[in-house]
């Protein structure tokens, strides 16, 4: 199994015939929804390969799980998620001018603007209703193709890359997860929390590996998501006019060709399992074609 948490080599997008020039990484645009430490990560790789246009959204306090990427400092403790990735964001770059403004985000007409959301692992209460937020989102251009993250402690779901229209929702990304949970049918590959492999006990070896590579998980993680971002981006300025495929970049096809999520655990950077989606118990539409 690969431990490299970059995507499987694909032939480059062709670019337009009538392009006189190869497109820009100051082209593209990217709007971040959710700005915990691993997108804030992100947010400064792609900053670093050249993206100028980020819009980074989140108003939640920096946390101290949210310092060991880098992307924020200890001084940031308190303040804004979204404000201190500005802060230093600008300072890694003065010509980037990050905003926190959805409704200022390009429309999907618009080349190489891509959406990346980062979330929290749905939860449900005992009496099994959903403790999930309303969205705040829901206006976003539904063909914006969406690069989609979703936490479980120190886990990372990577969904396939799909068009915003038919993003994940919490029953989704619940069912999925729960797949891949020990006795679930829809784990690709061996590997994960509870798989019963030495050492993984509290105290043990691997328990003492992952808290010491947590920051060079998350990094290592943060960097190969980076260059997905890139692709997504380079497809759309290469003249790429056709819906975004269920199948995202780097992700295999499970059985009969559907898409498959990667699970990622600490402390390997490479992806852990194949998940199968599970859309079954999605009751708000969004699993449609």
């Amino acid at each position: 199994m690969s431990t490299s948490p970059f995507p499987d080599p694909r032939p480059a997008p062709e670019l337009r015939a009538s392009c006189l020039e190869p497109p820009r990484p100051e082209e593209v645009h990217v709007l971040l929804l959710g700005l915990d430490g691993l997108a804030a990560a992100l947010a400064v790789r792609l900053l670093r390969c050249g993206v100028l246009g980020l819009n980074v959204n989140d108003g939640s306090p920096v946390t101290a799980a949210d310092l060991g990427t880098g992307a924020f400092h200890a001084a940031d403790l308190g303040r804004p998620r979204d404000a201190a990735l500005r802060r230093r964001l600008r300072a890694l770059d003065p010509r980037c001018a990050p905003v926190s403004a959805p409704e200022l985000f390009p429309g999907a007409l618009l080349p190489g603007a891509v959406v990346v959301r980062s979330a929290e692992h749905p939860s449900r209460a005992e009496d099994g209703r959903c403790t999930d937020e309303p969205e705040p989102w829901a206006g976003l251009d539904p063909r914006h193709p969406l690069v989609s993250l979703h936490r479980a402690g120190t886990a990372l779901l990577r969904w396939p890359t799909v068009p915003w229209a038919h993003r994940p929702c919490p029953d989704c990304v619940r069912a999925t997860l729960g797949a891949g949970e020990p006795g679930g049918s829809g784990a690709r590959a061996p590997g994960g929390p509870g798989t019963g492999e030495p050492g993984t006990g509290p105290g043990g070896p691997g328990a003492v590996l992952t808290a010491w590579a947590a920051p060079a998980h998350a990094e290592a993680v943060a960097a190969g998501l980076a260059v997905e971002v890139l692709a997504v981006a380079l497809d759309s300025l290469g003249g790429g006019t056709a819906p975004v495929p269920a199948v995202g970049h780097g992700h295999a096809p499970g059985a009969g060709g559907d898409p498959c999520a990667r699970l990622f655990v600490p402390p390997w950077p490479g992806p852990v399992a194949q998940l199968e989606l599970d859309r079954s118990l999605c009751l708000c539409g969004l699993a449609q074609a």
